[in-house]
């Protein structure tokens, strides 16, 4: 390898940080599919039931058999099929509906006289042409069974069509496959690697198999497959390689263990890129903007990397197949000044090209945007979940080591004050996560509201904090929610409170399974919201946590001035998401990914990004500015939020700290920012990881 010493370990991680963006592309036909596990649904259509309170109506086309029921608009009418010849089991029952109104629709289901799901959600369908299935399991007896569907809104209910279930003795499968078991590799070269495991087992069959690397899903198999040859791979890219079972009823395997690889190098290549050429810049305050002549080089230029005053200060990188911008943003250290800007080039071999011209930049007078940042401590494990305390000081989690610091950024002095009980890891992105303070009542309950992984889930809880003291008063724990699915990767983790602090809203991941993401009984790919005690707010729009639904992995939450709250999103392969959350929202995953796929009908974006320059985990508002904070893309975004619009977007610091995991807003108008760097395990104290100050203006 050419290039000067100081390149060769800086530029190789950078250039393999780009290059893993060709993971981004999908390798055959990626679908999620979700099939009853009934062995066979018998139809019953709503006109030939009992009605109450209920008329059978025709005016809205789509409908099955010769019409459909029309609720009153009035609690207490119902629908009441009568369903003779079943064999004793428990089964699903699936009701085709629509609602045209903005509003869920709840209905309770009871069988033979006992309420067996109160408030099933039926929300919106956007118009009464539009026709859905919702489902839930019961259990039937041998002979005859009566299932009464009741309106317990004053709207009264949807207009149901039909009701389907298996009345034969088939049963709901609700258990899922067993992990797969000895994932390993061979054959690999520097395009290809041949993957295999041992197969799983379940109590249905196994339907598929789903391969992934570091959290993207990158191929599906049959599930009387268990191995890939040939499977594209990215020379001298490290992958953690793992698969996960799925039966036909959507349940998910835990993931197996993850198998690195990192693909040797095809070919020898001598030959650096040319110089870049042409470097100019200009100030407006104190970012410096540059620009320059693309290098060309006998392979491919894979990043440019760039020098202030001799100092390298960031990255622009591309990806295999995919040349590097040639322009970027630069946070010079101080006003009215003179700084000297040079650039170099690089391939993926790591050939670092000679230097471009010299450009001299004179800042301005002033900040204008973002101001710089100063370090203000560093850690071995991953700073997550972030709050300032009210004397300015602040706690972090530290997702791995599952324990909490407390740290005064003007003296630097930290403390440890506690380990959360019951928190675990997934050897992925699991562990501690969101940390959260309810900021209307935190000076006189000081609880910490906290999300983390468990043995079983992941959870929301909060802990009392002794400030006297400096510590967690452990034994004061209160459990508020559970039963969110945990999973190797995407598990989301933030915690916000809205501003007066009556609702908790959090991020909750798909758990690796897109299907859950569009199940309004799952708490999973949703944004949740909860009362500081953890009860269920009774305008909820599906009757549970869930807030809104249709996400994939979100991280990032954070409130404006105007009561917009905003969220941050990972896409799988194409692009990650900015959004405007809404009471009930659809945001499209697993059909839509940002504006890419089937996204008719879903919620659009606020901003997407391509994931090899995102990745994008946490989001904050500071003087009405949005600023994200990117992992991959190792840099920071800022946005002007103009009601629910954004614009004047702009980058930082890309490349200057390697992965930016959290901001929140700190004292005086600035931000916090923490770094995520060597977080692809959950082996604690074995990252190296920073908290800066940066200032905004």
């Amino acid at each position: 390898m050419s290039g000067p010493a100081w390149a060769r370990p800086r530029l190789r991680r950078r250039w393999l940080a780009a290059a893993i963006a060709l993971a981004l592309v999908p390798v055959g036909v990626i679908a999620y599919s979700v099939t009853s596990a009934s062995a066979a649904a018998t139809l019953f259509e709503a006109e030939n039931a009992t009605l109450s309170s209920a008329t059978v109506a025709t005016n809205h086309p789509g409908f099955t058999g010769t019409g459909f029921a029309d609720y009153s608009a009035s609690a207490g009418g119902f629908v009441q099929w009568t369903i003779s010849g079943a064999t004793a089991s428990t089964t699903n029952i699936v009701l085709r509906y629509s609602n045209g109104s903005t509003a869920n629709r709840p209905l309770d289901i009871a069988v033979n006289g006992v309420t067996v799901r109160a408030g099933l959600a039926f929300p919106t369908t956007g118009s009464w042409n539009t026709w859905a299935t919702v489902s839930t399991p019961v259990t039937l007896t041998d002979g005859t069974n009566i299932i009464r569907a009741t309106a317990t809104a004053a709207a009264g209910g949807p207009n149901v069509d039909s009701l389907s279930a298996d009345i034969s003795g088939g049963t709901v499968d609700n258990k899922p496959p067993t992990m797969p078991t000895n994932p390993r590799v061979s054959n690999l070269t520097c395009k290809t690697v041949d993957f295999a495991w041992d197969a799983s087992t379940d109590n249905v069959g196994v339907a598929f198999y789903d391969i992934f690397h570091d959290g993207q899903l990158i191929k599906t198999v049959p599930g009387t497959q268990t191995s890939v040859i040939g499977l594209p791979v990215v020379e001298m890219v490290t992958w953690g390689l793992y698969v996960q079972a799925r039966d036909a009823a959507a349940n998910v395997s835990d993931s197996s263990d993850t198998v690195t690889i990192t693909p040797p190098r095809c070919m020898p290549d001598p030959i650096p890129p040319t110089a870049p050429g042409n470097l100019r810049g200009t100030a407006a305050g104190t970012t410096v903007t540059l620009n320059w002549t693309a290098s060309t080089d006998n392979v491919q230029v894979l990043s440019y990397e760039i020098f202030r005053d001799n100092v390298h200060v960031g990255s622009v990188n591309g990806s295999i197949g995919t040349p590097p911008a040639t322009t970027t943003n630069d946070v010079a250290p101080a006003p009215d000044t003179d700084f000297a800007y040079y650039v170099v080039a690089t391939d993926p071999t790591g050939n670092v090209s000679p230097k471009s011209n010299t450009t001299i930049v004179h800042t301005g007078s002033r900040c204008l945007d973002v101001c710089g940042a100063v370090q203000v401590t560093s850690d071995t494990d991953i700073p997550w979940g972030l709050v300032t305390l009210p004397d300015g000081t602040i706690l972090y989690n530290r997702r791995d080591a599952h324990d909490i610091i407390h740290l005064n950024p003007t003296t630097g002095v930290k403390k440890n004050i506690g380990t959360v009980p019951n928190a675990q890891s997934t050897n992925g992105e699991g562990g501690l996560c969101g940390l959260e303070i309810n900021p209307v009542t935190y000076n006189s309950d000081h609880w910490l509201y906290i999300m983390h992984t468990s043995s079983s889930d992941n959870r929301i809880v909060r802990i009392k904090y002794d400030p006297v003291a400096d510590t967690l008063l452990t034994s004061t724990e209160q459990v508020l929610l559970t039963g969110i699915v945990k999973n190797k990767f995407h598990d989301g983790g933030r915690l916000r409170f809205q501003p007066d602090g009556t609702k908790l809203f959090a991020s909750a991941g798909d758990g690796q399974s897109g299907s859950r993401a569009q199940d309004n009984n799952s708490l999973n790919g949703k944004i949740l919201r909860i009362n500081p005690d953890g009860t269920i707010p009774s305008d909820n729009p599906f009757g549970n946590a869930v807030w809104s639904k249709g996400h994939r992995n979100p991280q990032g939450l954070a409130f404006d001035a105007n009561g917009n709250l905003w969220e941050q999103e990972f896409g799988n392969s194409i692009m990650d998401e900015t959004n405007v959350i809404v009471r009930g929202g659809n945001y499209g995953w697993p059909s839509c990914e940002g504006t890419s796929g089937n996204c008719g009908g879903f919620i659009v974006p606020k901003s997407t990004y391509p994931v090899g320059s995102g990745s994008c985990s946490g989001l904050t508002v500071v003087h009405q500015a949005l600023y994200v904070a990117c992992e991959r893309g190792m840099r920071l975004y800022r946005f002007t939020i103009s009601g629910t619009t954004l614009s004047n977007k702009a980058s930082f610091f890309q490349g200057s700290f390697g992965r930016l995991r959290t901001v929140e807003p700190a004292p005086g108008g600035k931000m916090w920012m923490t770094t995520s760097n060597g977080d692809k395990d959950s082996t604690p104290n074995n990252s190296s990881t920073k908290i800066f100050l940066v200032s905004v203006s």
